[in-house]
């Protein structure tokens, strides 16, 4: 195969010539993931350290993101388009599909395919499933502020939100704090209950209660305006 593929490639070196349309991929391979492979090899370890890596680079101007266009699917939803690049990084697309309905049908809110290219010749390198990705590096986001802003001293955290979001938070956040617990708040309190079986260390609290004594939060949801800042202490991050 190896032969092969070395073969075309010095096949094509000498059709320079070719006129565009003459010009074809060859035996291109293209790496395929589905998400049982994408969450057995992504560990959240590297995955924060190099969210906090290129978020820098971002803010150094060194990252090519721009905005994400969006197309709406009336009475169904949205499907967004997300393009990056930064320099030793291959160029990314990801489309996020966004149907509310899907829960009845058995399927995730929040769909999402990743697509990767080669930065020298534009050629396809991988098609990954994006929808693990995008609900753990959505998290990992949050946790990633969340150990440059808390406290370095901080033991208790609070998770307002019981969804997708909140089970990848419960995840890392002990991977930057040594919490002793993560209290869990929900305007569903079966659902908050339901996550919290899920560590010992977590417990569920109705949402006024959780502020009380913790001194870090994290809000999840997709709401405009906050409900829950007349409960918040001077201390609170």
């Amino acid at each position: 195969m190896k032969e092969s593929l070395l073969a075309d490639a010095m096949i094509g070196s000498h059709d320079s010539d070719k006129a565009a349309f003459e010009v074809g991929k060859g035996s291109t391979k293209i790496m395929v993931l589905s998400e049982e492979q994408v969450m057995r090899f992504l560990d959240p370890n590297d995955l924060l350290r190099e969210l906090e890596s290129s978020f820098g680079a971002l803010a150094r101007g060194e990252v090519q993101c721009p905005p994400r266009p969006e197309v709406s699917i009336p009475g169904r939803g949205f499907s967004l388009t997300m393009v990056a690049w930064q320099p030793g990084m291959q160029i990314c697309v990801k489309v996020v599909n966004v149907f509310d309905g899907n829960l009845k049908l058995g399927l995730p809110n929040h769909l999402a395919l990743i697509n990767l290219f080669d930065p020298d010749t534009g050629a396809a390198t991988c098609v990954m499933d994006g929808t693990y990705i995008t609900g753990i590096r959505t998290a990992a986001a949050a946790v990633v502020s969340h150990k440059l802003l808390s406290r370095p001293d901080s033991r208790v955290a609070t998770i307002v939100g019981a969804g997708v979001q909140a089970r990848e938070h419960l995840r890392l956040l002990p991977l930057v704090r040594d919490l002793e617990e993560i209290q869990i708040a929900s305007l569903e309190f079966e659902h908050a209950e339901h996550l919290a079986r899920l560590d010992p260390p977590v417990r569920h609290r109705l949402p006024r209660d959780t502020f009380a004594d913790t001194g870090d939060r994290c809000r999840l949801g997709q709401g405009r305006d906050s409900c829950i800042v007349g409960w918040l202490s001077p201390a609170t991050r």
